[in-house]
């Protein structure tokens, strides 16, 4: 069975948590494919799993926002008005497909869900060029192939996991501009378009799983997964170990 949560929001420690537990639980085979949206009771900066803990000093901006690392690699993301969703499955069941098609498979079905509601994105293309230099510290400042942007900006980027057979994917669309990363125009000040992170999950969901080829059905987290959570939250994502591991 697909399960589908949509949670309110919660604190970044609380957040990084549930994703690893259910990715726990599909190495488990509880439950082997799960989407999940979820927001952030406050503005809150991730850190990508292989960015250096220093480099936070250098973006001002953000210094008052509460800080928690990833388990995935990327940029560093400043979570406050935006979306954030994850997808859980083991990649050799019935709905498995070549791991980097999932980028594709949510990216462009984002894009529809948005055009809906008359916001047109698209997929940025491949560069020809080689990097250069250091890569900017946020992620919405970055650029790869299968970003979501809306004209020259990224509104939307994904990031992957793989562990037992399963893989997390992970991502976040930037609906609004906050004021801990000013520089980011969100979808909302770009198009001219309010639409609500609630609204978008909605939209979003019936486009994956007509892309799917499957229905998700509304299930809670189970009593097994709330305690792997809390384990986790109390030894990874809220360890100050692991925020500054690097």
């Amino acid at each position: 069975m697909a399960r589908l949560i949509i949670d309110a929001a919660n604190r970044g420690i609380w957040n990084m948590s549930v994703d690893e537990a259910l990715l726990t639980s599909a190495a488990n085979d509880s439950f082997p494919t799960t989407l999940r949206f979820y927001q952030w009771d406050q503005a809150t900066l991730s850190l990508g799993y292989f960015q250096r803990h220093d480099e936070r000093a250098h973006h001002e901006s953000s210094l008052g926002c509460s800080m928690v690392r990833r388990a995935t690699g990327g940029g560093a993301i400043v979570h406050h008005h935006e979306l954030t969703y994850s997808f859980i499955t083991g990649v050799k069941n019935r709905l498995s497909r070549d791991v980097e098609g999932f980028y594709h498979l949510f990216h462009q079905t984002l894009i529809d869900a948005l055009a809906k509601h008359g916001i047109g994105c698209q997929l940025c293309p491949p560069s020809n060029q080689p990097p250069t230099g250091k890569e900017p510290f946020l992620c919405f400042e970055r650029r790869a192939a299968q970003d979501v942007v809306l004209g020259s900006a990224k509104v939307a980027g994904s990031a992957q996991r793989r562990h037992k057979g399963c893989l997390l994917q992970h991502g976040s669309v930037l609906l609004g501009t906050t004021p801990y990363a000013p520089e980011l125009p969100g979808i909302w000040s770009i198009s001219g378009s309010r639409i609500l992170a609630e609204e978008l999950a909605g939209d979003w969901t019936s486009a994956i799983e007509a892309s799917l080829g499957t229905q998700f059905q509304s299930e809670p987290l189970t009593d097994e997964e709330t305690g792997w959570a809390k384990s986790f939250a109390r030894s990874k994502f809220g360890d100050e170990n692991w925020t500054k591991r690097r």
